[in-house]
């Protein structure tokens, strides 16, 4: 099962102390199995599977497919994020990563990739990725500290079209700084053990050097 489907459930377990009426009712046990169960069927009613032909990605008529790496590294080791603001026909869409969810399996005994691999369906047209942002607790003074990196990443997506934007790679300390990296040896092997991909050769790849902030 896709790990996609456990986001709700883990959160409502993690919070569940916060609200008594889950942790003081009677049958608490039930009323938590209950949430958990519905989270996991909101998540898998809005998951999306992959279209594949013959093994390589198909999206849908009239749209291309976005592949993304988001991935970090952080001080905070409990619950740190990051993403990225994607702009275009679509909207403002966010691709988030949360580590302690999600990873990028690599292949044979390299390390897995501390993140996420998006691949997302969005009609044809001119997009721009124009944030990198990401937070994480700091615990010397006890809240959240938010780093953004404004990014002018602008490319076309033809209908059709299989566009490897590459990684995404944020380090949250006091020192914040990102790179963006060209993955595609783990994120390809990503794509076939976990979403059945077998056939790379339709994919292309954007990955624009972009230098970390001074």
């Amino acid at each position: 099962v896709h790990n996609t489907y456990f986001t709700l459930p883990v959160l409502i377990a993690m919070l569940s102390n916060h609200y008594s009426f889950l942790y003081s009712h009677p049958q608490r046990w039930l009323v938590l199995v209950l949430m958990m169960l519905a989270g996991a069927l909101m998540l898998a009613a809005c998951a999306v599977p992959l279209r594949l032909e013959n093994g390589k990605l198909s999206p849908p008529p009239g749209h291309g497919y976005v592949i993304a790496a988001i991935t970090l590294n952080s001080l905070d080791q409990h619950y740190p994020d990051a993403g990225i603001e994607l702009v275009g026909p679509a909207g403002e869409i966010r691709l988030e990563a949360r580590p302690y969810m999600d990873f990028i399996r690599a292949p044979g005994d390299e390390p897995d990739g501390n993140g996420k691999l998006h691949v997302v369906a969005l009609p044809a047209g001119r997009y721009r990725v124009s944030e990198l942002y990401g937070s994480w607790l700091d615990d010397w003074i006890g809240w959240r500290q938010l780093d953004r990196f404004p990014l002018d990443e602008r490319f076309e997506l033809a209908p059709g079209e299989v566009i490897y934007l590459g990684q995404y790679h944020i380090s949250l300390d006091f020192m914040p700084s990102y790179t963006r990296t060209d993955m595609r040896r783990r994120d390809f092997n990503e794509l076939k053990a976990r979403r059945g991909v077998s056939d790379f050769s339709n994919i292309g790849a954007y990955i624009p050097p972009t230098p970390t902030r001074q």
